[in-house]
């Protein structure tokens, strides 16, 4: 007899619901204050996942909103920790979620914009391929941080590494970063579809590309200074 709350009655349940996870993540998003536009990736997520939280209260969304922390060994242009936003359905299992892996694009410096476009893929969206993050999941997402406000090149340039590693990403079909159709209108969600390793299902990646106020401020000297 088949169980009721069994892995794949969940797992089909958060697929159901990527629709609405996608929507409040934007919604929530344009209303987030603009961090600097250099700030580090852990300080924007944590304080978007605190706005987050206060948005899923007001749309009663059945999921925990969560940061997850993930202990890695820095890779150049990482930070030493990493942070990645999960929404956890009332589940018996840990293993069974929705993960927004989060990265930082087109970084502004008093030195000109570092675009991260190689990483965004190396160190974001095999993780998903690989298995690392989201092993029983059908869907994932990438949540960029586009600190320079300039989407079209953010997209452009994922779009770019993406066709050149496209066969180790295992992409289905063109490799191009489609309108996302849960979000036909938003031209900031793109989606990918891929062919995972052995074992693994096949996934869709959600992309998420939200823009900084190209104004913003660079963080104060003093806080800079300090990071460690």
């Amino acid at each position: 007899m088949k169980q009721v709350g069994s892995p794949g009655d969940w797992l089909g349940f958060i697929d159901s619901q990527v629709p609405a996870i996608l929507h409040i993540v934007v919604d929530t998003w344009d209303a987030f204050p603009a961090p600097y536009c250099d700030e580090r990736e852990d300080v924007i997520t944590e304080a978007f996942v605190k706005v987050l939280k206060r948005s899923r209260d007001r749309c009663e969304l059945p999921f925990r909103i969560d940061i997850q922390f993930v202990e890695l060994e820095p890779a150049d242009g990482e930070d030493q920790g990493r942070l990645d936003i999960v929404f956890s359905p009332p589940a018996p299992r840990e293993d069974i979620y929705f993960c927004l892996e989060c990265k930082r694009i087109n970084v502004r410096s008093r030195h000109g914009v570092r675009p991260y476009f190689s990483e965004y893929v190396s160190y974001g969206m095999l993780r998903f391929i690989r298995g690392r993050y989201g092993r029983q999941a059908k869907h994932g997402g990438m949540l960029a941080y586009v600190l320079d406000g300039d989407v079209a090149s953010a997209i452009a340039g994922v779009e770019s590494n993406i066709k050149a590693r496209s066969q180790e990403l295992g992409i289905q079909g063109a490799a191009t970063l489609e309108r996302c159709p849960l979000l036909e209108d938003e031209d900031r969600v793109r989606e990918t579809r891929h062919n995972r390793q052995a074992g693994l299902v096949e996934m869709a990646i959600y992309h998420l590309f939200m823009p900084v106020d190209p104004e913003a401020a660079f963080r104060p000297v003093e806080r800079v200074e300090n990071v460690i």
